[in-house]
């Protein structure tokens, strides 16, 4: 280390604050999911009908991107 360098400040200068952590984000579908539950806590639709709507919904999209993940992968190894 040079002389003429100061060392740095191992605690930070007072009035700076410290950047809050990073915050994950919330799952893709949250909204809906939170949809169904309000309607059925609403009681607009019965609660084994909402959770069957969230369970058929989830699969659905994990296939789908599973079909999507494979129809790329299939045009790749084609071009």
């Amino acid at each position: 280390m040079n002389t003429s360098q100061k060392p740095r400040a191992t605690r930070p200068r007072r009035g700076v604050r410290a950047r809050p952590a990073r915050r994950t984000p919330p799952h893709p579908r949250f909204t809906w999911y939170a949809g169904v539950a309000v309607m059925a806590a609403l009681e607009i639709v019965e609660w084994p009908l909402a959770l069957v709507m969230m369970l058929g919904h989830e699969i659905a999209h994990r296939s789908h991107n599973a079909a999507l993940r494979d129809f790329a992968e299939g045009i790749e190894s084609g071009a």
